[in-house]
């Protein structure tokens, strides 16, 4: 009643520091009580001081011990408000306030360092602009960021932040992504190019058209990703919580079973403070969410305690190669023409590839474009021209008549009447075409050198191939090498040929290969791994490696900024297409167990060693309770090194 006399800003300004002025009133009173017990003369009003301090101290304690023993769970609170009472009941009252006077302190401080292990989740909050400014009717309108209507233009002046996900439609710029991918250094933006809500440009006015505004940015799901990862359970700490259900009333019944044996009120009071496995309850949380938001600050999302914990266990590291150890930019290096012209068979691989959308498929229609884009007609016989339709594929390349893929082989078109082939030796096979020796020799050549190439086949017989090429990511050695330092094995699963698989796993040294898979090949060998013992992670582009994402212990999506799906059921996820984080994450998921163990050993440690003390007539209730929530700080700030890991 008296606090709703208070002005409104000194009522707001209690409800936050609630639990600071509680405790500092507290320790106030007990320290002028304790003071005052040293006068013979004013031992009462000592004794009503200290009762007083017992009373501010341990109301939202017993409530909370209230609400505890309503849900039928017997935790710390109701523990030490027994003990409080308890004390209180036997005249022991400068031990009743330091108890409660200790407890409150130990809470404060636990709130505050709990408060800053989620300091990574508050600074992608602060990242959120609040408004945007964008062009209506013909003039620029500021407005809340949450807004923004997909498909409005927004403008961003250099040094602001970006308020929406979207396209950049005028303007360039360097923008830096850190708070959504943590990639260390600015991207150069330009027409077509994506951004991302929270990011920052830098030197240079863009106009971008929205994709994605308030709730619905890769930011905001980053986040809501963050909150779900760090509320979730580990099962480490659901093993601790199921641990304490009986722990703790093992100790009041050790506290019961010793005053009765004794008749010590004080040692059975001091027996259910320092008992309660607070240090061990509070641990594993502190070192989970600690580890969690230097991943998210760092550009890793994880999805939650359980993979954080099996990540530290991993073994075994698979890749897919195409967009994961490569850079997923596949281009034309060569074309050969066996018996055609060289356009010849890269306009005809064009035709029948003008449907697919596979990424050798784009790589053969951009080369068309570039090398034989302009022309208004191609031989597709012999010297018979085709002409082209205007509303043909890319650069005019007209569509084919009949389209067919073949997973994993190639594609089978027809057109004007005439039949394509594009694909590889197997596909070849199983139509039984021959394949000359010097198309042969020449596939051969081009696979050793780390290519992919594919045939060019004209109504069965081969006229071409052409070889294209996708550059490995320059990180890609060093990763694998770090990950063999570290202990683990690392395979390559790839779709390409045995030859083009082997020049790619020697020039990244992987520890093993597998080639020509199939997406149902790639998960029977992550089976088959696990099935050895293994704990295995893969690595993929979170889309197409979906069935050995799902297999593997730990799904790792390259590159999910953007990309709602690898964000919402990856395992874990790379923000950016850094391959450097997978094994950064590993090594700070194995760095989180130990701290885990750590903090564990603390806690039973320091209850063991109070328990003998007490049983031992060495430690009171007091000094127990400061050791206790000594304990309790030092797992915390133990678990707090990982956010600087």
């Amino acid at each position: 009643m008296m606090l709703n006399r208070l002005p409104p800003d000194w009522q707001r300004y209690y409800a936050k520091h609630r639990t600071a002025i509680v405790t500092a009133t507290t320790g106030l009173l007990y320290v002028v009580g304790w003071s005052l017990g040293s006068f013979a003369d004013a031992g009462l009003v000592s004794a009503a001081i200290l009762v007083l301090a017992t009373i501010v101290g341990g109301y939202d304690i017993a409530k909370r011990g209230y609400y505890e023993l309503r849900s039928r769970t017997l935790g710390i609170k109701t523990l030490v408000t027994l003990a409080a009472v308890g004390a209180v009941g036997i005249g022991a009252y400068w031990e009743a306030a330091a108890v409660v006077f200790l407890f409150s302190l130990g809470s404060y401080l636990e709130g505050r360092t709990m408060r800053k292990t989620r300091s990574a989740l508050q600074e992608l909050l602060e990242m959120t602009p609040d408004t945007a400014v964008v062009r209506r009717d013909g003039e620029r309108v500021e407005i809340p960021a949450r807004e923004v209507e997909v498909g409005e233009v927004v403008l961003v002046k250099p040094g602001g932040k970006i308020p929406v996900d979207g396209e950049v439609v005028d303007g360039e710029s360097a923008v830096d992504q850190a708070p959504v991918t943590g990639e260390s250094t600015p991207v150069r933006k330009t027409d077509g190019d994506e951004v991302y809500a929270g990011t920052i440009n830098q030197d240079g006015a863009l106009e971008v058209r929205t994709t994605g505004a308030g709730a619905d940015t890769t930011l905001q799901r980053i986040i809501r990703r963050v909150e779900e990862a760090q509320e979730a359970q580990s099962p480490t700490e659901s093993l601790i919580d199921r641990f304490a259900t009986y722990y703790t009333p093992a100790i009041l019944a050790l506290a019961v079973g010793a005053f009765a044996v004794t008749r010590d009120a004080m040692l059975a009071l001091t027996l259910l403070v320092i008992g309660c496995p607070g240090a061990l309850v509070i641990g594993p949380p502190v070192s989970i969410v600690s580890a969690i938001g230097n991943a998210a600050r760092n550009g890793v999302l994880m999805k939650g305690g359980e993979h954080l914990e099996t990540a530290g266990k991993i073994d075994l590291v698979a890749f897919d190669k195409t967009g994961t150890l490569t850079k997923g930019e596949t281009t034309v290096a060569d074309v050969a023409g066996f018996g055609a012209e060289d356009d010849d068979v890269l306009r005809l691989a064009a035709i029948a590839e003008a449907k697919s959308e596979h990424h050798l498929g784009s790589a053969v229609l951009e080369a068309a474009a570039e090398r034989v884009g302009a022309a208004d007609s191609v031989a597709t016989d012999g010297g018979a021209a085709v002409e082209t339709r205007p509303s043909g594929g890319p650069a005019g390349i007209p569509d084919p008549d009949e389209f067919d893929v073949v997973p994993g082989k190639g594609v089978v078109a027809r057109h004007d009447g005439r039949e394509i082939v594009v694909g590889n030796r197997a596909l070849l096979a199983d139509r039984r075409i021959a394949v000359p020796d010097d198309v042969a020799d020449y596939v051969r050549e081009r696979e050793a050198a780390g290519e992919t190439a594919v045939h060019v086949v004209r109504d069965g017989t081969v006229v071409g191939a052409i070889a294209l090429r996708d550059e490995l990511r320059e990180a890609a050695p060093e990763v694998v090498r770090a990950l063999q330092d570290a202990g683990i094995r690392t395979v390559m699963l790839t779709g390409d040929n045995e030859r083009t698989a082997r020049a790619v796993a020697e020039e990244i040294d992987i520890d093993d290969y597998r080639a020509a898979l199939l997406p149902e090949d790639k998960q029977a060998a992550i089976e088959a791994f696990r099935e050895e013992g293994y704990v295995v992670a893969m690595v993929g582009d979170g889309i197409n490696d979906a069935p050995s994402l799902a297999t593997a212990d730990v799904g790792i999506a390259m590159g999910a900024a953007g990309t709602d799906t690898a964000i919402e059921t990856a395992d874990m996820a790379l923000m950016a297409d850094e391959l450097t984080r997978i094994p950064d994450a590993i090594a700070l998921s194995k760095a989180t167990r130990w701290n885990v163990y750590e903090n564990v050993a603390i806690a039973v440690l320091t209850v063991g060693l109070l328990l003998a003390g007490v049983l031992g007539s060495v430690v009171h209730l007091a000094g127990g309770m400061l050791v206790h929530e000594g304990s309790v700080l030092l797992v915390i700030l133990n678990g707090m090194r990982l956010l600087r890991y």
